[in-house]
């Protein structure tokens, strides 16, 4: 789509078609300069994003959880078994 920029103030402004915001939602865009010019789009986080968001803030917390349950003698004896050690799986194979 190509529009004509409107002068605002010193500045310069898009006038985004309201069927295109209220597509995409949200009020506010993320402005990035590219090689190929200037690229907008939304600043609402997707699902995965969020997931990621919270997974730093709780990075401790799951740390700590993983380490209890590493240590756990029960979790040591089941894995210290070779038929149950699953270290030298090849995951592309399972996922492709």
């Amino acid at each position: 789509m190509e529009k004509t920029l409107t002068v605002v103030g010193n500045s310069k402004a898009v006038i985004l078609p309201a069927q295109m915001v209220k597509k995409l939602g949200g009020d506010k865009v993320i402005i990035e300069e590219t090689e190929d010019g200037i690229l907008i789009r939304t600043a609402v986080k997707s699902s995965f994003q969020k997931a990621v968001d919270k997974m730093r803030k709780n990075k401790a917390a799951i740390y700590k959880r993983i380490e209890i349950q590493a240590s756990d003698p029960e979790t040591i004896k089941y894995y210290s078994n070779p038929s149950n050690n699953f270290a030298d799986l090849d995951t592309e194979i399972i996922e492709g």
